[in-house]
């Protein structure tokens, strides 16, 4: 399902473990992060199909991906997980810059917000898209922060690339 103009590049952590959860997933319920990133690109998903859904998604020129693309053992911390996504960056800097070639980057998972930093040294040439200084949080489970989360994101990407 990846454009062939990817105008944004929705960036997670790490792949959700529920299957209803993971964006590409072919069946018709979504869920979680899922769920968050067809509302904030302003997609209804009701009576559609997986692939019509993905197939919207795509047009808009969005494309999601995760850090770490597989899920990670539910027993696995923190400190794990960041170990695993800080060893996988410069492998994914290198896919950015010369596969994806997005025109914005957006990090959808607050777990992210302390690598903005070395996202922004790694010349990826695309515009990186915050919220506020920090990454869309579409993971929170306070539903207050994370429908400010989805809102932002949504008037993010109404907004054209600057290039």
């Amino acid at each position: 399902y990846r454009p062939i103009h990817l105008h944004t590049l929705l960036l997670g952590a790490v792949s959700p473990m529920n299957e209803a959860d993971f964006f590409y997933s072919p069946g018709e319920l979504h869920s979680g992060e899922a769920a968050h990133l067809f509302a904030a690109a302003g997609i209804a998903e009701e009576n559609k199909s997986a692939d019509a859904l993905h197939s919207e998604f795509q047009r808009r020129g969005l494309f999601v991906a995760h850090v770490l693309e597989c899920p990670l053992d539910s027993a696995a911390d923190a400190a794990t997980a960041e170990s695993a996504i800080d060893t996988r960056l410069p492998n994914l800097f290198t896919r950015i810059r010369r596969s994806l070639k997005p025109k914005r980057l957006a990090f959808i998972s607050g777990s992210l917000s302390p690598l903005i930093p070395k996202f922004a040294a790694a010349q990826l040439g695309c515009e990186l898209l915050l919220d506020d200084g920090h990454a869309f949080a579409l993971e929170d489970s306070d539903a207050t922060t994370l429908a400010l989360s989805i809102s932002h994101l949504h008037e993010s990407l109404a907004v054209p690339a600057a290039r």
